[in-house]
C-alpha cells in the first residue's frame, strides 16, 4: 500500500466531509487520477457509493484511517 505523504498541517482547513476521489488522492497521497482510483479500490481511500457508478471520498474517515486528526 502507498505510504502517507500528508501531515495534518497540509490538509485544507476546514477539511470537507466529502470530495472527489482524485482530489482525495491528491491531498492524502499526492497521487494522480488513476492512482487515486486504484487506492480507493484497494480501500486506502474510504468511499461511499452515491449511485450505480458514482462514488465520493469520505475525507474525515480517510484522515482518521491514516492516523490524522481531521479537526486539527
Amino acid at each position: 500500500m502507498t505510504k502517507l505523504k500528508t501531515t495534518s498541517s497540509a490538509l485544507p482547513k476546514p477539511l470537507p466531509a466529502t470530495d472527489t476521489i482524485p482530489n482525495a488522492g491528491r491531498i492524502f497521497y499526492r497521487a494522480g487520477k488513476e492512482k487515486s482510483y486504484r487506492l480507493a479500490k484497494a480501500g486506502a481511500i474510504v468511499t461511499l457509493d452515491t449511485g450505480s457508478r458514482s462514488k465520493v471520498a469520505l475525507m474525515h474517515a480517510t484522515a482518521r484511517k491514516l492516523g490524522i486528526d481531521p479537526n486539527s
